[in-house]
């Protein structure tokens, strides 16, 4: 299996019961899949996400991982806890 990127995208607000996604890219093309997002392009919830209107952002990003890594955190269905927007423990000290 190839090496990628696993990333975890913050909605600034839920949409129906969603307030993260959690996807994939092979390695080095991180800011095209973001920008296929953006446009509404890239996965239907991020679709959805765009047509409602609500602002994301990237909030974490594993390199050198590969799909089973995506599976595994996308099974735990632990967004919040992995996101440092959503996670005080997470949260960056003193401006980092």
């Amino acid at each position: 299996m190839s090496a990628g990127t696993v990333y975890l995208i913050c909605f600034k607000e839920k949409l129906h019961h969603a307030k993260h996604y959690i996807g994939f890219c092979e390695e080095g093309n991180l800011e095209a899949r973001i920008e296929r997002h953006r446009a509404g392009n890239g996965s239907k919830l991020m679709a959805a996400v765009t047509q409602a209107g609500i602002a994301w952002e990237v909030a974490r990003v594993w390199e050198d991982v590969d799909r089973n890594f995506e599976r595994q955190l996308k099974n735990s269905k632990n967004g919040p806890r992995l996101c440092p927007f959503c996670n005080d423990k997470l949260k960056k000290k003193g401006g980092e």
